[in-house]
């Protein structure tokens, strides 16, 4: 399945009231969400939040019992803030200088994670991400209840098959979709948790 999500449709969202290097474009955000199935009374973990994108879409389509932002850089997660008080978002969410490869949460704890990883471009590197996506999912699965979704963005692809691969016991891969955004095409893998 591919798409293509036009940078031209930043415009229309008028939270976006600070923009980072390598922000996910709101629409593509917005699918990634619908990907994971909001239910009212999740508990959602955005790793590597960024601007905030991804909570602010998912939000949108429904009531979290408790929404967490990390990132590790204090910009990242200031212009988050930004977005959110802009959004009527921010009381509903914890934004945390965490890295998602050591959350300071209990183990299945989280229905839903979401997640625009590094693509070793604007940020980090791909040196960086051969050890950070393998910590990545290992980390989510902790965090994860059983039957938990999440939803990653990557144009690391083969880094992240590579690392699905591994944890192939704990995350079943229900879909991935080519996008097309900002001349790149990256991939959405859709992941669910499994019982074991």
């Amino acid at each position: 399945v591919g798409g293509s999500v036009s940078n031209r449709l930043l415009a229309t969202r008028a939270w976006r009231v600070c923009n980072f290097p390598g922000a996910m474009n709101a629409s593509l955000a917005h699918a990634m969400a619908v990907l994971t199935a909001p239910r009212a009374g999740d508990t959602l973990l955005n790793v590597a939040c960024g601007s905030g994108t991804l909570l602010i879409e998912w939000l949108a389509l429904s009531r979290a019992r408790r929404a967490i932002g990390c990132d590790t850089d204090p910009a990242a997660l200031a212009c988050a803030q930004q977005n959110l008080e802009a959004a009527g978002f921010a009381p509903e969410v914890e934004l945390e200088a965490w890295d998602a490869g050591a959350l300071p949460l209990p183990d299945a704890s989280i229905d839903v994670i979401v997640g625009d990883l590094p693509f070793g471009q604007l940020v980090g590197t791909h040196r960086q991400n051969i050890t950070l996506y393998p910590r990545v999912l290992a980390e989510a699965a902790r965090v994860a209840r059983p039957g938990a979704r999440m939803a990653l963005l990557t144009h690391e692809v083969r880094l992240l098959e590579q690392a699905a691969g591994e944890f192939s016991d704990q995350w079943i891969v229900r879909e991935v979709l080519r996008v097309r955004t900002g001349g790149m095409t990256p991939r959405v893998v859709l992941f669910e948790r499994s019982a074991v």
